[in-house]
């Protein structure tokens, strides 16, 4: 499987401390990969083992956020070493789910024992990736998408864990009628280290054809720029690092009011999975079933 990807993170325009992480980590190879400079797009050959990417956005009083936030990605890496090729889907999602959940105990335990940390949080949004299916893992209001090249269409795949994402979920409000609401967007219901245990990590699963891309944010990103513009940008075919680039200064550009976290990746060759028609195809054959 070979893929493209990149990332970017930016502090924005109104806050002093970047409390956004993120983490790309090449499990068969057992280290994080290093992103290109911005504009630019890195290149992986990965085995039957895949990549994991996370974002991260971090909360809490002085440098807490960034604390909490890096705590939950170096405890992912240092977790999902626990993956091998062998592994089935089932078990490499109860593998991410427990080192989620020991993210959570470590952060929690942290926040007690450290007074100036107390009550510190992170939201954490995950894409894992192997033989051209995905895996998405969500706590918190980060979101997760992927843009289906054959028809030039984005799909949110996580659930936003806050309060206008419980409205939606419960059909008081339309996803169009969210985006023209302000209060209630920043209300999350559950992060990484808030409670001594996590209810719910939101799961969902779909399979990639060459050309689609992944892509992870944060609530400064998302926040600042309506799906529709997303799906736009995306579509105007931008390579991975110029995508990058380009999303996190329309956020700033719409005034920046959070730290900004962006994750592309584009499927560039894959296994004989890869090569069939991807999302797309699996809702052809679902309705054709129906």
């Amino acid at each position: 499987m070979k893929i493209a990807f990149a990332a970017l993170t930016d502090v924005g325009r109104v806050r002093k401390n970047n409390e956004d992480t993120y983490l790309i980590f090449d499990i068969g190879a057992g280290e994080r990969l290093i992103p290109p400079p911005p504009s630019g797009e890195g290149e992986a050959l990965t085995n039957g083992q895949g990549v994991l990417f996370a974002v991260a956005d971090g909360m809490g009083g002085a440098a807490a956020g960034e604390v909490a936030s890096k705590m939950a990605v170096e405890t992912l890496a240092d977790r999902v070493g626990e993956i091998n090729s062998e592994d089935t889907d089932d078990e490499v999602c109860e593998k991410i789910k427990s080192a989620i959940l020991r993210a959570n105990e470590r952060i929690f335990e942290a926040s007690l024992a450290n007074p100036r940390q107390r009550g510190m949080g992170t939201t954490l949004t995950v894409a894992y990736i192997r033989k051209g299916r995905v895996q998405f893992f969500q706590v918190g209001d980060s979101k997760g998408f992927i843009f289906v090249g054959r028809v030039g269409q984005l799909h949110q795949m996580t659930q936003d864990q806050s309060l206008i994402g419980k409205l939606i979920e419960d059909k008081v409000i339309t996803p169009e009628d969210a985006e023209q609401l302000e209060g209630g967007r920043n209300i999350i219901l559950q992060a990484l280290g808030a409670e001594a245990r996590v209810g719910n990590i939101d799961h969902k699963r779909s399979v990639l054809a060459e050309g689609d891309q992944v892509m992870l944010c944060t609530d400064g990103l998302h926040g600042c720029i309506k799906k529709d513009r997303l799906e736009e940008m995306v579509k105007d075919g931008r390579d991975t690092g110029k995508l990058c680039e380009d999303l996190v200064r329309a956020a700033c550009d719409a005034g920046g009011p959070d730290n900004v976290t962006v994750i592309t990746v584009t499927m560039l060759e894959g296994d004989e999975e890869t090569r069939s028609p991807g999302l797309l195809g699996r809702l052809a054959a679902m309705f054709k079933k129906q």
